[in-house]
């Protein structure tokens, strides 16, 4: 059951989930161009990673209720799963990987090639979630091409970096959803929709 402090909690968190792109960005790119990393770098890698996985199975997870609860949706309840699982999976076995350097080469191919129908699935999700009748207080359009332009970049995987840029300014309407939610439910005592 979904609470206004919840709310305001899955609000923040997208807001730290979009900041976390900045570093997430960096030591990618530190960790592509470095042969020889320290341990301190290994165990940050493997902290922010980890942390961010966190916050994005929550985050999804309280979108799910959201959409389940606010709109009476399930269209989408599949795919959110299935990005949750996808996403838990590749980090958990690129975190392991990280103090092998001949491991990550090999989980590297495998996420580039996981990319692929990671990505599809971020744009049908996208599509899916256009037919919802609530418009999420205005931010459900913007919410679902964001989506899908990200998804469309992640599977294109050179365009991934653009990906993270569409990701972020998502992340930003994901909480405006989220907070807007937890300001209907403190004025109304719920969130189902009148005119939302």
């Amino acid at each position: 059951m979904l609470n206004e402090k919840s709310l305001n909690l899955a609000g923040w968190l997208s807001v730290v989930a979009a900041a976390l792109y900045f570093p997430q960005i960096i030591i990618g790119l530190i960790s592509e161009l470095s042969a020889d990393k320290s341990t301190t770098f290994l165990y940050l890698e493997a902290l922010l990673n980890t942390g961010f996985i966190v916050i994005y199975v929550y985050i999804f997870v309280m979108l799910k209720r959201l959409l389940n609860e606010k709109a009476a949706f399930h269209d989408t309840d599949k795919y959110i799963t299935f990005l949750v699982w996808t996403n838990v999976v590749i980090t958990v076995i690129s975190v392991i990987a990280l103090p092998f350097p001949e491991a990550q080469e090999v989980v590297g191919a495998g996420i580039i090639y996981l990319m692929v129908p990671l990505g599809v699935i971020y744009v049908v999700f996208g599509i899916k979630l256009l037919n919802c009748e609530d418009n999420l207080f205005g931010y459900l359009k913007p919410f679902s091409y964001l989506t899908i332009a990200t998804g469309i970049m992640t599977a294109v995987v050179v365009l991934v970096f653009f990906g993270f840029i569409t990701a972020i300014i998502s992340d930003i309407i994901l909480a405006l959803i989220f907070f807007k939610a937890a300001n209907l439910m403190q004025n109304q005592g719920s969130i189902s929709s009148k005119k939302a």
